[in-house]
This record gives structure tokens, sequence and C-alpha cells, in this order.
């Protein structure tokens, strides 16, 4: 495929659009997160225990005392290993096979986003229709969906923290979709994260991405504001708390972006205009002919590799 506009992608600076009180507002959230206790539960699962990991399943309290839910796989050669973190897209559930694609040098902690457990069970066909969470109190950014989901990822580094058979010291994020957005948000916040990988996200510059994201997200917005058109200012204004490209100033930590300039869910001009903005150690890899999978199996195992090496130095 020939790329129509070589500028459109490499050469975009999108804007910041946070409103006066964005630090204070973020700052005031992670003081209510700081104040409710972690309360974390760990039972070992033999079911999807695997030859090279111990696994567990774990939960922990998020954001207004919410259970939040994952699987930690434990590598079984390797004591006090450092770990990274993966976090799934929006409306989508961790793929069965996942495990497959692990490093045993490290630990891997699965965070199911709030809501999500619902998927489990449901077949991947079925996943395709909206779960309506991306709008949950959109009108009010107090108990707005996205303001837990990015507390409830910064909170899972409390979570191991408190796992005296980890070593915390560097932990790595992989982060697809939705969940690149709340991995970023994280590091944003926590030095204790060294690396991190986003895979394809959304949820950066919304002022252009709501108008051409194919995304379930977006899609939800959207209608939603079609819906309440008289709600349309309040909303795109309680969004700018949490489209990510506001949140490059506090981010200082090496990054890898992956992107398909097919991707129609999380469109590569959008992408690749968050990743110009970024001023720490980056790198990314592009697929000109490949949409919201670019890679495959095979980038998402570098990538991995690429976190490791990272979080070791």
């Amino acid at each position: 495929m020939a790329i129509k506009s070589f500028d459109r992608y490499f050469y975009n600076l999108p804007e910041f659009t946070k409103e006066e009180d964005f630090e204070k507002f973020w700052e005031k959230s992670i003081a209510e997160i700081k104040k409710i206790p972690i309360d974390p539960e760990l039972h070992e699962s033999h079911k999807k225990s695997t030859a090279k990991f111990k696994a567990y399943d774990i939960s922990y309290n998020g954001f207004l005392k919410t259970r939040l839910t994952g699987i930690l796989y434990v590598p079984k050669k390797n004591e006090k290993s450092k770990t990274i973190i993966h976090i799934h897209d929006y409306n989508r559930y961790p793929e069965k096979g996942l495990v497959r694609h692990l490093n045993d040098e490290v630990a891997h902690l699965v965070l199911i986003l709030r809501g999500h457990s619902i998927l489990e069970h449901r077949p991947e066909e079925e996943q395709q229709h909206g779960l309506g969470f991306i709008v949950e109190n959109i009108i009010d950014r107090e108990t707005y969906y996205l303001r837990s989901v990015y507390l409830d990822t910064l909170r899972s580094i409390d979570f191991l923290r408190l796992l005296n058979f980890l070593d915390c010291t560097a932990i790595g994020i992989y982060g697809k979709g939705l969940g690149a957005a709340a991995g970023f948000f994280a590091a944003a916040f926590s030095d204790r994260i060294k690396a991190v990988v986003l895979d394809s996200p959304t949820f950066c510059n919304l002022p252009l991405s709501q108008n051409i994201s194919e995304s379930d997200a977006a899609k939800e917005i959207n209608d939603i504001i079609n819906v309440q058109k008289s709600k349309k200012h309040q909303i795109k204004k309680n969004l700018t708390y949490f489209d990510i490209i506001n949140f490059v100033p506090l981010f200082n930590t090496p990054v890898l972006f992956i992107s398909g300039l097919m991707d129609e869910t999380a469109p590569a001009e959008c992408v690749l205009g968050f990743f110009n903005l970024i001023q720490s150690e980056k790198t990314i890899e592009v697929y000109p002919e490949e949409g919201n999978s670019p890679g495959g199996e095979a980038q998402r195992i570098r990538a991995i590799n690429w976190l490791i090496s990272e979080i070791n130095k």
C-alpha cells in the first residue's frame, strides 16, 4: 500500500486539550484511591498453571472499592522475578492462548478491566457487541467509568508490591487499545514503571479519533452524544481529562508503540500524532498493510522481550 500522505502520519502534532484543573483533578483522584485498603487475595489455580508458570487467581480493591480480578503467572524457575502487567482492550477479554506468548524470565499479571469478567465465557464473535461501560457516568467526570479504569491500573502496582516473592523495583506494562491508555496513565504517575508497550492505543487525540475511529468505544460515545445533544459540550470537556495525550508532559518512560496504517479502530493518524509528542526514549513499529493486530504473534513476542530487556537494565 502506498502511503498517500506521509505528513498526515509522521509530521502531525496534535494540540493538548487539558483544562486548567487537569493536574488537580488527578492529584485528588490518586489521593482518594490511596485511602482505600487494597485487601489483596491470591489463590493458586492448578487448572491455569503450566509447565513453566504457577498461576494464581488474584483480586484487589480498585477505585470505589470495586473488586478487580486477574491472573498472575509466576515463573517456576525464577524466584523474586520482575513483572509485566498486561491490560486488554475495551470490550475484549484476554485471549485464552495468551500464556503461550509469555516469557518465563519474568512474572506476568493479566488484568481484567472492570466489568469485563462477563466476557470470559462469551464466544469471541459475540464480543463485538458494545458493553456500554465507556459511557457509564460520562456526564460526571468524578464517577466516569474511565476514571475508575485508570486508577484501577495504577492500583495494580500497589497490589504487586505486597507480594514478597516478586521484585517490584522495575515493572513493565503491555497495553492494547484502551489497555494501552490505562497503562500510559499508570506509567505517568508511577516511577516503578520502567518500560511501556502501547499496542494500537486508543483514547489519544479524541477530537480527531472520535470522528474517524470505528472502535466500539468511539461508537458508543458518539451514540450518547447524538441522544443527549444538549450535553455534547459537557461530555467533550469531560473527555479531555482522559485523553492520554494530555498526560504526555508527565511521562518520561521508555516506550514502544505498535501501529497498523490500515487500523480503523486505533487510527494510525492519531497514534503517530501521540507518538510525535512523546519526549522520552521511544520507538515505533509501523505495519503499512495491517490493521488492529499489527505484526501478530511475532510482534507481541518481540514486544514482550523488549520489555524484559528494559526492566532488567
